[in-house]
């Protein structure tokens, strides 16, 4: 009864102890152009191709890069093929990279997510070393905005109904009024009318890299379904777009990482929206890993432990039949 009792306790503890968040360790493999070398923080500016194994749509940003992984011959401008694993604070980083060779896709090391859909080859035809094929883009020192439009209308437009201009300042500043955040925008909703064109100005007021990204778009209009600014430390970027006639709410975020759950989340109401996005700064209360609401903090810890007490249950009926 002892040794049952020990073996019970190892396997609630570990059902207990195992994140609902586990991190994935299996290498994911991509295609990339990069853009900037920062060797001293090891860390890349590279634009990619999406990546679906882990869900991500082609984009540009900084990535971390293992301490372990050989930058030796990367160059701005170059084509590249990366690996990328979880780095100990559970955060994506290129745990290899290397130029890819001319000519489409390179083989797939064994024990490799792929990263195009099976059987599904990427064509780097498509892709220039500037980044920004298929998008209209402009991309300099100072960031770049991407699939910008100022005059195509959405398939459910007869004609741009109006225009809207926001200036949207960025910075450690604007998450003073937020206890647990540490980057704030200068406003986190932004309502227009369907068929509207939005011209947005991003202000970074930071160091550090920042973006103002809305998702949803159509896809035809838009690649990737996104319109995307991103600044440099001080720089300022504008872009426009025009949203589809529907009534609908996108969400605006940065995609830096851990940006957005720093604060960067906001929304874009197109006439009435669809409802209330979850976690936007001032407007529908804190994310919940940063939760300072008790009633969020008490319900997060119920289900956690409603989970290892299902746990525990399950493993004491398949030993008591294994008796």
């Amino acid at each position: 009864m002892t040794r049952f009792r020990t073996i019970l306790a190892v396997f609630c503890l570990a059902v207990w102890a195992s994140p609902t968040h586990a991190q994935e360790t299996e290498p994911v493999a991509a295609i990339g152009v990069i853009h900037g070398i920062d060797v001293d923080s090891r860390a890349v500016f590279l634009s990619h191709d999406p990546i679906p194994a882990i869900g991500w749509p082609a984009m540009t940003m900084d990535l971390n890069v293992a301490p372990d992984a050989d930058l030796t011959g990367i160059e701005p401008d170059m084509v590249v093929r990366f690996t990328l694993d979880r780095g100990p604070d559970g955060m994506y980083r290129i745990a290899t990279i290397a130029p890819a060779p001319e000519g489409g896709r390179p083989e797939e090391p064994e024990g490799t997510a792929v990263a195009a859909s099976e059987g599904e080859a990427m064509d780097h035809g498509t892709m220039d070393h500037d980044g920004h094929a298929d998008h209209n883009m402009t991309l300099d020192a100072d960031g770049m905005v991407m699939n910008f439009n100022t005059d195509t209308v959405p398939e459910d437009c007869s004609a741009i109904s109006g225009d809207h201009e926001f200036t949207v300042r960025v910075g450690v500043k604007y998450a003073e009024p937020f206890a647990d955040l540490i980057y704030g925008y200068s406003q986190y909703e932004f309502a227009v009318e369907p068929c509207s064109r939005v011209t947005v100005t991003l202000i970074n007021e930071d160091a550090v890299r920042h973006q103002w990204m809305l998702h949803g778009l159509p896809r035809y209009l838009y690649p990737q379904g996104m319109f995307h600014i991103e600044t440099a430390g001080g720089a300022t970027k504008t872009g426009t777009f025009i949203v589809p006639g529907d009534q609908r709410t996108y969400l605006v975020h940065c995609d830096m990482t851990q940006h957005m759950e720093k604060g960067l989340k906001a929304q874009l109401v197109v006439g009435g929206g669809d409802g209330v996005l979850s976690s936007i700064p001032g407007i529908s209360g804190p994310m919940i890993h940063g939760a300072t609401d008790v009633a969020d903090v008490w319900w997060h810890g119920l289900v956690t432990a409603l989970i290892g007490v299902i746990g525990c249950a399950i493993g004491v009926v398949a030993f008591r039949a294994l008796l």
